[in-house]
């Protein structure tokens, strides 16, 4: 499946979720999301230059059941190709991607709070270090190719709650994470 999605800074995570109870979205309870990134060898430059092919592999610990997930870069921004599934032993699965030579290079941690705003899932982020952010993500088949009209989509669904292209951030969590941590 391809993912695509849009990622928006919000001031103010709290009155968001308000706005979108009131319009009738079920959000989930809280939960917590503690993710290791995994590149190849020492190739960080995945992290620094967002390119069509690039390959990251995460291992997430999601209250307490941990996924394993590639996600291959097929745009730019935040549209790609995602593969996942559960991972009942996250040591084990460890020791793999590193016998295979696959390296832990960035870590986030957050609490997310999930719902379903029509055919789109949406995710309330408080990420540590980086701040809150919405995500707004369509799940389509690998052959959609306009992903900058899917993008008009998510925006056209975030617009009644006042959020604009001018609050979007492009970049994953786990790239904002590695430049923070670069400095």
């Amino acid at each position: 499946m391809r993912e695509i999605e849009i990622k928006l800074r919000v001031n103010n995570l709290d009155e968001l979720e308000k706005k979108l109870t009131e319009s009738g979205l079920v959000i989930s309870k809280e939960i917590t999301q503690h993710d290791v990134i995994y590149a190849p060898g020492d190739n960080m430059d995945i992290f620094s230059e967002v390119k069509e092919g690039n390959i990251v592999i995460r291992i997430r610990d999601d209250n307490g059941v941990s996924k394993l997930t590639l996600k291959q870069q097929r745009g730019h921004g935040l549209d790609k190709t995602e593969y996942e599934t559960k991972v009942e032993d996250r040591e084990t699965m460890h020791q793999i991607l590193l016998t295979l030579g696959w390296k832990p290079a960035v870590e986030v941690k957050k609490k997310r709070k999930k719902g379903k705003l029509g055919e789109y899932e949406i995710c309330l982020d408080s990420v540590e270090q980086l701040g809150n952010y919405i995500e707004l993500e369509k799940m389509v088949a690998d052959d959609i190719a306009d992903s900058e009209k899917i993008k008009k989509e998510l925006f056209e669904a975030l617009k009644p709650y006042g959020l604009t292209e001018k609050d979007e951030e492009t970049k994953g969590y786990d790239i904002l994470m590695y430049q923070l941590n670069k400095k």
